[in-house]
């Protein structure tokens, strides 16, 4: 039997999940439907979160001003983001990354993920929802500089 609590964090979650605008990402975590005894139809995806050896971290503090990062050039209501079209407006295809205050940005499962496949279906769209297409790992080299 799900706890009551767990249903009520699911029916808030989605709320939120249904609210939020086409280029902007989530306003939860994923994680909060998307683990064991999360949102009802929901995929449990514990075990990539739990795994860093085939996931890249999450929850994680950006590490802005460090060697080896890229520094963000965009900046919206609470995302910062890598302005790849250089057109000063965040877009779907757009590396983000979650907190309004640049150094206290996180990367979040929305950073690389367009969630849900919000917005119009795009010809070609990568698998599981990445921002853009990972050719020659450009989706990586868009934070970490080699």
């Amino acid at each position: 039997m799900r706890k009551p609590g767990n249903f009520f964090a699911a029916l808030l979650a989605s709320a939120f999940v249904f609210a939020v605008p086409d280029s902007i990402a989530q306003a939860v975590d994923c994680r909060s439907c998307h683990t064991l005894g999360g949102a009802p139809g929901a995929v449990d995806l514990s075990a990539m979160y739990a795994n860093p050896e085939t996931h890249h971290p999450i929850g994680v503090a950006y590490p802005i001003g460090k060697p080896g990062f890229a520094v963000p050039d965009g900046l919206d209501v609470d995302v910062t983001y890598f302005d790849r079209n250089h057109n000063g407006l965040l877009d779907e295809d757009e590396i983000q990354l979650f907190d309004a205050a640049p150094l206290m940005a996180a990367v979040e499962c929305a950073t690389c993920h367009s969630e849900h496949g919000y917005g119009p279906p795009v010809t070609g769209h990568p698998p599981k929802y990445l921002r853009f297409r990972n050719i020659g790992s450009s989706l990586c080299t868009t934070c970490h500089v080699m």
